[in-house]
């Protein structure tokens, strides 16, 4: 943030919420003014708010200020897996716990975006500063293959592929209730009225929601949970996650979207592969990303008894095209 603090007076307002003034105000996402208010950062009349509907009025004195907290900074060691790298794309194993990019200044959190800057890659600038490369993105909790732009005539190309839905993207996960079939889920998604930061399925004709498409298929199971394979048609935010939990379904680890167990130590969700076409040499390129140690511990302690790869390395696309024939 460039000032240590900005205030102004409400006028002209009728009686408002205040989260909805400052995000009409300041023109900022709604998520982000909560992130403010959770953080302590909104003064109201020179006091410190932490609710989001408190109704504000004419003459209301309204403070944001700067959350004093040290910069974050990479490891010495940090380093993020390259999978594959030429001239005009890179693909990375997203390691869990590192935001895709930044919203907007207020974010001081390293990102994948400072990572790839720091270490000088070329990137495409089609988007804002923040999201230098950024085609598409993993959730922080998410891991593995993530596909970044060089140049901005790849990133047209390959934004292109991901809406002709001709980029194939296949996720492995593991869930607390088996599945009673393969099953392929339209249901658009819409923010929560409860949480704005959450994703709920809607009904086919609400004119609010985002089309959404996924497939589940079955791959392992034991006594209580079960590991899947997911194949996105769209990219919606938290699509995977918010799919599931419309069939009661839920990933381990993942408590915001409602898991209750007490497996607490990451998202039991990895992007596992990526396939596309180059958009210079227009040659298929199938690109794996290994699961980190943490969920390949888990796999090796939950499903021992069955007949795994050694590497994990799991056709997830070729699975998908034999049990739906596509």
């Amino acid at each position: 943030m460039k000032r240590s603090s900005i205030t102004f007076r409400a006028f002209n307002n009728e009686t408002k919420r205040l989260d909805k003034f400052l995000s009409s105000t300041l023109n900022l996402p709604r998520n982000q003014v909560e992130k403010l208010i959770q953080n302590q950062q909104i003064l109201l009349n020179n006091a410190p708010l932490d609710k989001k509907g408190i109704l504000i009025k004419n003459g209301d004195i309204i403070s944001i200020k700067e959350q004093i907290t040290p910069q974050k900074t990479f490891e010495k060691y940090f380093s993020i897996p390259i999978l594959y790298e030429d001239e005009d794309v890179l693909v990375i194993n997203k390691p869990i716990n590192l935001l895709t990019h930044r919203i907007n200044e207020y974010d001081k959190e390293p990102t994948l975006v400072d990572y790839l800057v720091a270490k000088n890659f070329a990137l495409s600038n089609l988007g804002d500063s923040y999201r230098l490369g950024i085609v598409h993105r993993l959730d922080k909790g998410t891991s593995g293959a993530m596909i970044i732009a060089k140049n901005n005539i790849a990133h047209q190309n390959l934004s292109l592929q991901i809406k002709s839905k001709t980029m194939g993207r296949y996720y492995l996960c593991v869930i607390d209730k088996p599945l009673k079939e393969h099953k392929i889920i339209e249901f658009p998604l819409i923010r929560s009225p409860k949480n704005r930061l959450k994703y709920i399925t809607a009904t086919l004709n609400n004119p609010l929601a985002k089309s959404a498409k996924s497939a589940f298929f079955k791959i392992i199971t034991n006594h209580k949970t079960e590991l899947i394979g997911a194949k996105l048609f769209s990219g919606r935010t938290h699509q995977i996650r918010a799919h599931l939990a419309g069939i009661n379904r839920h990933i381990l680890g993942d408590n915001f979207y409602g898991y209750k167990e007490n497996y607490q130590k990451r998202i039991l969700l990895h992007s596992h592969i990526i396939h596309f076409i180059h958009p210079k040499t227009q040659k298929f390129i199938k690109v794996y990303a290994p699961l980190y140690e943490d969920m390949k511990d888990y796999l090796e302690e939950s499903y021992y008894q069955q007949p795994l790869n050694k590497d994990f390395q799991i056709p997830l696309d070729e699975m998908y095209c034999h049990i739906f024939g596509k």
